[in-house]
């Protein structure tokens, strides 16, 4: 046994999993002095897991996770089911062996304590990704899955997923409620991040315990009930797209409208279903805009374009959004002197074709305002084949764009919806506008309470956000300036 020489703790009752003697295990024994160097390694998983639920103490969360970027963003993304102030959050960083035959966890998670009962929140990063939290004493049961954003109240015994595999594993993170509250061990081997002695709302909350603002692989979840007026639209994307992801047995041995053609004005929500689509079928998602495949270079666009195609048959059941397609894939001429950009429609339709023959799940989706500019053999059947338009929004949509945007804003409670709607559709809003007259209401009524001038003198304090409302004024204000921009 090694001894190590940086000096003496004191370790009281402490049971070392991986230290044992012949005959006894001495530092089962209390009181014992030792030396700091006599613990060989760090505590196994289980062992931090359980330091990290003594620690939670109603006003903290322990989050588990393999790709901690990863969990931060979803961490804030739904902050606001966490019902408890967080103050306080400790990070228990599942590294490639920490578990037996498996290189990172089924799904990151965070657990936190309210009223003397802990609730498990998932934090997947993929909408579709469950994981499993069951007694593994009894029966399967698929309705015991959390998925992205649900919460489930942990019973003792309950394992939590690790891995694909769930029954006979004992890798698993069982809980058990903890019989004591104690801090020192979480604090010591989790990572700690400790908020201010404030407490606002849990988003902005779990913004500052984060430990960095920076770059992350999580985009905004957008998902179908993000967007408004387009209802049309999304069933049949989900009939297309996202029954043939969920369900390939079923689809098998049909041919798949594998381009789409996205078409109408602009600032209509085009690029907003292909994001919303990603999300709600779990696909792999990209995104182009057409002119960023123009080079000088011969045959460099070309290549672009293969690699792009090569990329989603890679990835998958994948989706690949091109926004403004009608700048690369105009209606060839059929001269002699051939544009500049026929070549990249010729691989257009070649990679289309190919795609077509094969049987991978991978979708292009092609956005264009101007559909009558297309060549007429990329948007046939078997290619772009799936025409959607998108139109301007009509008085429904422009309501439902509106209550989508305005949820949670503090307006007036006599602020006529139906009013405002009527002046949006006079003046031939889309659903860009929409969101556009909720920000520049909201300024507005800072200005008119006089907010502007409290910042601008040091004086406004958080308790002033109670006092701020959007009134009716505010939003004729916004809907005249905006009607003045539009051509």
């Amino acid at each position: 046994m090694k001894v190590g020489a940086v000096g003496l703790n004191y370790y009281t009752g402490y049971k070392s999993p991986n230290i044992k003697s012949n005959k006894v295990n001495l530092l089962t024994k209390p009181d014992i002095v030792s030396f700091r160097g006599i613990l060989s390694s760090e505590p196994d998983l289980s062992t931090k897991f359980r330091y990290g639920l003594e620690a939670l103490d109603g006003q903290s969360v322990m989050v588990v996770t393999s790709n901690e970027d990863s969990s931060d963003a979803m961490l804030e993304f739904y902050a606001d089911k966490i019902d408890i102030p967080i103050m306080k959050k400790y990070t228990l960083q599942v590294k490639g062996d920490g578990l037996s035959e498996a290189n990172q966890l089924r799904t990151n998670f965070a657990i936190y304590k309210k009223n003397g009962s802990y609730w498990l929140l998932s934090l997947a990063d993929n909408r579709l990704s469950g994981i499993l939290v069951a007694n593994p004493k009894e029966k399967f049961d698929a309705k015991k899955t959390v998925y992205t954003g649900e919460k489930k109240e942990l019973k003792n015994g309950d394992a939590i997923q690790t891995s694909d595999a769930f029954y006979g594993r004992d890798d698993n993170l069982i809980f058990n409620k903890p019989k004591r509250y104690d801090i020192s061990d979480a604090e010591r081997y989790l990572k700690v991040n400790i908020v201010g002695n404030y407490n606002e709302l849990n988003k902005k909350t779990v913004a500052a315990l984060n430990k960095k603002a920076g770059p992350s692989n999580i985009k905004k979840g957008f998902f179908f009930s993000d967007i408004g007026g387009l209802d049309n639209i999304i069933e049949t994307l989900k009939k297309y797209v996202i029954a043939p992801i969920n369900y390939p047995k079923v689809f098998e041995n049909i041919r798949l409208n594998k381009g789409i053609l996205l078409w109408g004005p602009p600032r209509c929500g085009k690029t907003l279903l292909g994001k919303a689509l990603a999300n709600e079928s779990g696909a792999k998602y990209r995104e182009y805009n057409a002119n960023e495949f123009k080079t000088a270079q011969v045959g460099s666009s070309e290549a672009a374009i293969r690699e792009v195609f090569k990329k989603a048959i890679a990835d998958a059941p994948s989706i690949t959004f091109i926004d403004e397609i009608d700048s690369i894939a105009k209606i060839r001429d059929g001269s002699s002197n051939a544009r500049f950009d026929d070549p990249m429609v010729n691989q257009l339709l070649g990679c289309m074709s190919d795609l077509e023959k094969s049987k991978v799940p991978a979708f292009f989706i092609a956005a264009t305002n101007r559909k009558d500019l297309l060549e007429p053999a990329l948007i046939a059947s078997g290619r772009f084949g799936l025409h959607l338009e998108v139109p301007m929004p009509d008085e429904n949509g422009l309501k439902q764009i509106f209550n989508i945007h305005s949820k949670d804003k503090p307006i007036a409670k006599d602020v006529s919806v139906d009013l405002l709607v009527q002046k949006m559709l006079e003046n031939q809003f889309n659903g860009s506008d929409v969101a556009e007259i909720i920000s520049d209401a909201y300024f507005n009524a800072l200005e008119r309470l006089g907010m502007f001038e409290k910042m601008n003198n040091k004086s406004f304090l958080y308790g002033d956000m109670q006092k701020i409302f959007i009134s009716f004024a505010d939003f004729e204000k916004a809907i005249q300036r905006i009607a003045k921009q539009k051509i």
